[in-house]
């Protein structure tokens, strides 16, 4: 595979990051999510990894408060195309991002994901389950990043995930 870089997504990849999220999934669930998460000034970030020609990955990540403090951050959806999944790519994309997220001063980093997977990059469903939230079980998980952050707590997500 040709080289891939990682940038911060524009207005003008909107469409493009439908497409790929769209087709990733399967459904237009995860990708409405996107663009309402944009539309209420809940994203910190959306990220996307390229090879100079095609959008290739995508991830989003969104505020989440703990007790009302806007503090941590949420990591999802995240998203390759079907054509290069299991490359790197969205491995590549979670490692960036979440330097970005410990960078910007975040405590944790929440997602609802495989439990098989996320674990990899220090997520842990024994650190959620510290944190009263819509979601709980296995596929629950935060991470750590940075010190001094709550260490229970509620927390609230945007509107985007209608909770």
């Amino acid at each position: 595979m040709s080289q891939i870089w990682i940038r911060p997504a524009t207005a003008e990849d909107a469409d493009l990051i439908t497409d790929l999220t769209d087709a990733a999934f399967g459904t237009p669930e995860e990708a409405q999510i996107i663009r309402q998460l944009a539309k209420d000034g809940d994203s910190l970030a959306s990220l996307v990894a390229h090879n100079d020609r095609d959008i290739l990955g995508h991830i989003q990540f969104f505020r989440v408060w703990v007790d009302g403090e806007d503090v941590a951050s949420g990591l999802g959806p995240v998203s390759a195309h079907p054509e290069v999944q299991k490359r790197g790519i969205g491995a590549g994309l979670i490692r960036f991002g979440l330097t970005l997220m410990e960078g910007a001063g975040r405590s944790h980093c929440f997602l609802l994901g495989h439990k098989e997977y996320y674990p990899r990059f220090g997520f842990s469903a024994e650190l959620a389950a510290n944190f009263d939230s819509p979601w709980s079980g296995p596929h629950f998980m935060a991470i750590e990043l940075n010190e001094g952050g709550p260490a229970s707590g509620t927390l609230t997500y945007p509107a985007a995930f209608g909770t």
